[in-house]
């Protein structure tokens, strides 16, 4: 990742007075890539094994794993070293140290119902595109429409935004101030559908025979999926963030 943008973490993790810099850097540096990389080597290991000329070459891997360690992991360290060294911005409110207590909460605010109910529209707003993607991926066919892609990635983080902003403003409303995860998983589980989708999709038209094409076709598509969550659930995070920040900003306090 560029530096700026590694920068980014490190500066929230000290905005909620995080207390270990280095399980962060480590975590930011070898939790998903070195998931996607175990993954996409067991994968490869399987197509080997099998003698499918589609396997991976072990230079390839090697390639991969040398940028990983040499660009990305350098990178990501020095990015957040000079997110560290920035001072706390500033909260806009004071914060009471002894917890509120939280009312009952109404059977439809509970935060599953929540989760899979706000992951169902930027979900939708991406399902037209994710067959011509399929297509492309899975089927050998030439890909053209990235401007609509564009489009469409573009119009699912606001939906995501807006979502997370809407769900997280009721939850406030109902004096929940519990809204950091939950605001993640608001939009979050739009990967959880699109790995469902893409579950019909291979039983609709791929028609998948034999282990290794059943265990490649859904290792790929679970490390996408939980890829997109991340995607999703930070768009809404970062919403929720600015959101709580600015209307607690506008309080007036005598």
């Amino acid at each position: 990742p560029p530096v700026p943008p590694a920068s980014a973490p490190p500066r929230l993790y000290r905005q909620i007075d995080g207390s270990h810099p280095y399980a962060l850097i480590g975590a930011l540096s070898f939790a998903l890539p070195g998931s996607v990389f175990a993954a996409f080597t067991a994968l490869d290991l399987v197509l080997w094994a099998r003698g499918a000329t589609s396997a991976v070459p072990l230079t390839t891997l090697l390639a991969l794993l040398l940028l990983w360690l040499g660009l990305h992991v350098p990178l990501l360290a020095t990015g957040a070293s000079l997110g560290f060294r920035q001072p706390r911005a500033e909260d806009p409110c004071f914060t009471n140290l002894i917890p509120r207590q939280i009312p009952t909460q109404p059977l439809w605010a509970h935060p599953l119902v929540a989760a899979l109910s706000g992951g169902l529209l930027p979900f939708g707003s991406a399902a037209i595109e994710l067959s011509s993607l399929y297509s492309s991926a899975w089927n050998g066919r030439i890909y053209s429409l990235f401007g609509f892609l564009f489009l469409t990635a573009t119009t699912t983080a606001l939906i995501c935004a807006e979502v997370g902003v809407v769900l997280c403003y009721f939850q406030l409303c109902r004096e929940d101030y519990r809204w950091w995860w939950r605001s993640f998983a608001h939009t979050g589980s739009c990967g959880l559908y699109f790995f469902l989708h893409a579950a019909a999709y291979a039983h609709s038209e791929l028609h998948l025979s034999g282990p290794t094409a059943i265990a490649i076709y859904y290792g790929y598509t679970a490390a996408a999926s939980a890829a997109l969550s991340l995607v999703t659930g930070g768009v809404s995070f970062v919403a929720c963030f600015w959101f709580v920040r600015s209307i607690f900003a506008a309080v007036k306090v005598d």
